[in-house]
Parts: structure tokens; sequence; C-alpha cells
């Protein structure tokens, strides 16, 4: 039996002291591109909060978003914007995530990748790529002080 592989995105808030707020930051994802949402997905064209800290003290789950391609994951992806409602001088940043694009960071060994930086500076925005058993993986992390390359 051949098993789909599924894009995961999930997004976050790591709310650095010295950030934006990072507790009341929203994520929106504008379009999906190839493939449809699996169940469990949380809902796409509505500001989603990021708990911050994700997961923990009751904040609830991490925002995720399941999806399963119509057909090569390679020409899926996912559109999404990073807000902050509350705050007139948040940027919003806009991101297109591509699975072809994941596929390449995801294959860079582990200490000799980088993060992708979308937001530098006290409004930071930045991802990370893998690859995982059930497809690809990639989260997104606002709410950080100067995001760094990792390495």
């Amino acid at each position: 039996m051949k098993t789909t592989k599924v894009f995961q995105l999930s997004a976050l808030s790591q709310n650095d002291n010295g950030a934006a707020d990072g507790s009341k930051i929203f994520c929106e994802i504008t379009k999906i591109t190839n493939g449809s949402l699996r169940t469990g997905s949380f809902p796409i064209n509505k500001e989603v909060h990021l708990t911050t800290p994700p997961g923990q003290d009751g904040s609830g789950p991490t925002p995720t978003w399941f999806l399963i391609p119509d057909n090569d994951i390679s020409n899926t992806s996912f559109e999404l914007q990073i807000s902050c409602p509350s705050d007139s001088n948040y940027p919003t940043t806009s991101i297109t995530v591509k699975a072809s694009d994941v596929q390449i960071w995801a294959a860079i060994p582990y200490n000799d990748r980088d993060n992708q930086i979308y937001q530098g500076g006290e409004y930071g925005v930045f991802g990370f790529a893998q690859e995982g058993p059930n497809g690809l993986i990639y989260t997104v992390t606002a709410g950080v002080l100067n995001p760094q390359l990792q390495g």
C-alpha cells in the first residue's frame, strides 16, 4: 500500500525578551497550492494565534497544517502572513514556503544548514526545514529578537 507523504507547516512564537510582544502574534495561511488539508489541520484564511510558549502551561497546541499533495509533493506550497493586529508598528510578513525548497534545505546535514530568515531585528521571523518519516516539515518561528543563522 502506497503511503502519501504530507507537507506539514507549523507556526509558533518564541516571545524573546526585547522582541515585539510575541504573545500577540498571529499567522494566517492565505493559500495552499496543489493539495488539500488533512483533518486535524488548523483553519486557513483565518488568523490563528501563535501560542507562547507553544504547548506549555495550558497555551494549547502549536498551530499546524497538513497538506496532502494532489500528485508530486514538490509541487505543493503554503502562503502565509505573520502579523500582530494589536500593534500597528509590527510589520506584516508574507512568506511562501515551497515543498521543493524545503526538500533542498532539509537534505543539508543538520550542522551545515542555515535557518531561512524572513524578518530580522526586533520583529524577527525565521523558518527551519526537516524531513520526517511522514513527509516534509517546516516550522516558522516569530517573536524572535534578531534571529541568527544556525551553525
